[in-house]
């Protein structure tokens, strides 16, 4: 009786074995088919599906349904960062430390000047054009360019938290925000943007104005909006988080102006609709000669400001990289 209990666990031992073995696990989400090369000298830049983490800080096109395409993607003269940003959803200040090891504190990103470029010389472009199933969402096509990336760049990486120099995001008066940043309304269900739109200008018009200015015609997103009331550009989301708004501002401010990671220490939960517009150039920019009057705006139409402090960051580490094998 004990000899037939053993062979039946040996049985049962070396079935599970076999059903262990020939089980297949998850399939990794990948391209049907796909192809890379490099870019050609002085070809326009262009991408059919948004190459970035889903949230935009120039002007919304309208015909930018920030979709994957049907699942073709399409993309010229594009530097290998931007795939990067796209495949990982990079927030806008780990995109800044990945390019350009700018922020103290923080490790360098590993990656190289051809992958990167820099403030004053350009990245190596690629063209990329790839196939998946129709329904395949935007998400699911970041899982697949991460394959992709590492199948044809040899791209190996991961992140690393380092407690570094911040600013901290925080309301200049407990539980009150400014007149150009309110909680964003239930009755707004933020359609997609409309592609029928007669006239050019129209792609650089919100949808409707709301109670803090014009926004933009989709929810998510930063964005550059013209209002209807002046010819000045400001800065405008629908339905945000004030997570994202803070991870984006060194991107809409500078670098020069904002030196430092931007964290969110409002207390503030839920979604927002805010905009704000402050004087500058793209000379202030570099400069940083457009801090004073940005945080200056932050106050009087937010109600916010920065802090300096500390905190643990997560940013992008590239072990490996290496230039693309042949189709």
């Amino acid at each position: 009786m004990h000899s037939l209990g053993f062979k039946l666990s040996v049985c049962i031992l070396t079935a599970a074995s076999a059903l262990a073995q020939t089980t297949p696990g998850p399939v990794p989400l990948a391209f049907d088919v796909a192809s890379v090369r490099p870019g050609k000298p002085g070809a326009p830049q262009h991408t059919n599906v948004p190459l970035d983490a889903g949230n935009v800080y120039a002007t919304i096109g309208p015909d930018d349904a920030r979709t994957a395409a049907g699942g073709l993607l399409v993309a010229t003269h594009q530097p290998l960062w931007r795939y990067i940003v796209f495949a990982y959803k990079l927030s806008a200040t780990q995109e800044m430390a990945l390019r350009f090891n700018y922020f103290a504190g923080l490790p360098k990103s590993g990656a190289p000047s051809w992958v990167t470029g820099g403030f004053d010389f350009s990245a190596d472009p690629f063209d990329i054009s790839a196939r998946a199933p129709a329904d395949t969402s935007i998400d699911q096509m970041r899982l697949m360019m991460q394959a992709l990336l590492a199948e044809r760049f040899h791209l190996a990486l991961h992140f690393q938290t380092a407690d570094a120099p911040a600013f901290a995001l925080t309301l200049v008066h407990p539980g009150a925000t400014g007149p150009n940043l309110r909680p964003h309304p239930a009755s707004d269900t933020c359609g997609p943007p409309t592609p029928q739109l007669d006239q050019p200008t129209a792609a650089h018009r919100a949808s409707a104005p709301s109670a803090v200015g014009d926004l933009p015609p989709v929810c998510g997103v930063i964005a550059h909006v013209q209002s209807s009331g002046d010819l000045h550009d400001h800065n405008a989301a629908r339905a945000i988080p004030l997570s994202l708004l803070a991870t984006s501002l060194p991107t809409m401010v500078g670098l020069a102006a904002i030196p430092r990671p931007v964290v969110d220490q409002t207390g503030l939960s839920g979604l927002y609709d805010f905009t704000l517009h402050w004087n500058w150039t793209p000379a202030d920019a570099e400069t940083g000669d457009n801090a004073a009057a940005f945080r200056e705006a932050l106050k009087a139409q937010l109600g916010l400001e920065l802090k300096p402090t500390h905190a643990p960051l997560s940013f992008l580490i590239v072990d490996r990289v290496e230039h693309p094998s042949e189709n």
